[in-house]
């Protein structure tokens, strides 16, 4: 029979010399560190009353103490310093209670109430942590305010997307530009759109949205040629086709990001070789099409982020990193108008995903006995739910036989 210390964190690693040992592991907020040593606090409140002409106290109670935890733990692995920093944020930038998985004590609502982090020369590859954790009841005794992570996400991209827009406007330059000077920014858009279509056709289930938004491609791709004479007409018209699939969207806001992500890479066609004064505008043109272009399907997945269902905290952190990828990026580049919008919105990400929310983590096991994917569901999780889900995850072949290394969730 699994206990719960087993499903809390027990993992077998690799100790170096050809053995095998186990460590314990915990997690606050769903990311998880391992334990070197917990401690307890705990005790009754008291008040102690000594009186005139007597030798025994009187000694009153006054209710339990909070319990407190002190552990200390550590990260380890080539991406230690991003699992630290990860462990950081869930500590320090969330307000509230979280919870604490502890080795030991099991589920707890903790918060934080302090923690050093040390890295050494010696200890390469590794960052030890200490971390003071105080119990709160489960109903606090005063109202907690929940901030609206993904209104904050929301708010922030529409800040962003209000700079880019005014930004845009400023360094794109048509007025009196020959036609042939516009040929690669034409280019731009419709490859850009285009992309953009390819990558959420395979999503829309409806099929009027299908519909708006072929016709909404089909009507930039004709229009080029005049939206890009129009500064203040491009991007609106660019920003009209992602707008189009809000059925879509509120369905698989997951998926449309991952779209986006994937239109985000799009070729928009090769650069313009400053060759004349002309050609350099046009270059100039050119570039400042693609950066608006780009920000915006970074800026729309950063607004989906936080609305997007995740299976574990490895999805969510990866999603997130990905989303952050993408703003860090377009950062870079930014004007100085832009770039703090950009900075505060990745901010606003790095809070919101994966939030609050209790998730699973992807472990690795070993199952040297082949068995059927059915009866490992059972084992694993006490149901045959997550039959699909680890069939699909190790894409196995044959479910009757399942055995050898395999990625599942540490609980579901």
């Amino acid at each position: 029979m699994t206990t719960w210390a087993d499903r809390l964190g027990r993992v077998v690693m690799a100790d170096g010399g050809g053995r095998n040992k186990v460590v314990v592991g915990a997690s606050f907020r769903g990311v998880a560190f391992y334990v070197e040593t917990s401690e307890r606090n705990g005790g009754r409140r008291t008040v102690k009353h000594d009186f005139p002409l007597r030798d025994d106290p009187y000694v009153e109670d006054m209710g339990r103490q909070a319990r407190s935890f002190r552990i200390t733990g550590y990260v380890l692995g080539d991406d230690h310093g991003a699992q630290r920093d990860r462990l950081i944020s869930a500590l320090e930038d969330q307000s509230g209670p979280g919870e604490l998985v502890h080795p030991y004590y099991g589920a707890k609502r903790a918060i934080c109430s302090g923690f050093t982090s040390s890295d050494t020369r010696d200890d390469g590859g590794m960052s030890l942590i200490s971390i003071d954790f105080e119990e709160t009841p489960v109903q606090p005794t005063v109202p907690v305010e929940s901030p609206d992570l993904p209104g904050v996400v929301n708010a922030s991209s529409d800040e962003a997307l209000s700079a880019v827009q005014g930004d845009f406007e400023d360094s794109y330059d048509v007025e009196d530009a020959p036609s042939w000077s516009l040929e690669s920014v034409s280019l731009a858009l419709t490859s850009m759109t285009e992309a953009v279509g390819e990558a959420l056709a395979p999503i829309v289930e409806s099929t009027q949205e299908m519909a708006k938004l072929t016709q909404q491609i089909e009507l930039i791709v004709a229009q080029a040629s005049s939206l890009v004479r129009q500064p203040a007409e491009v991007l609106t018209a660019f920003r009209d086709t992602l707008a189009i699939l809000v059925d879509t969207v509120a369905g698989a806001p997951g998926s449309v990001l991952q779209a986006f992500a994937s239109a985000y890479t799009a070729d928009i066609g090769p650069a313009v070789l400053e060759t004349t004064a002309t050609r350099e505008r046009e270059r100039a043109n050119q570039l400042a099409l693609e950066g608006a272009l780009r920000r915006i399907l970074a800026i729309e997945a950063a607004r989906l982020a936080p609305l997007a269902e995740f299976e574990s905290i490895d999805y969510a952190l990866a999603v997130r990193d990905q989303v952050i990828e993408m703003l860090d990026e377009q950062a870079e580049s930014a004007s100085d108008e832009v770039y703090p919008l950009l900075i505060q919105l990745r901010a606003d990400v790095v809070l919101a995903v994966p939030s609050q929310a209790t998730l699973a983590r992807e472990i690795t096991i070993d199952r040297p006995v082949a068995v059927p994917s059915l009866l490992l569901s059972y084992q694993l999780y006490g149901s045959v739910e997550q039959e699909d889900d680890i069939i699909a995850r190790n894409g196995i072949q044959d479910p009757r036989f399942v055995s050898g290394t395999l990625q599942v969730l540490s609980d579901v």
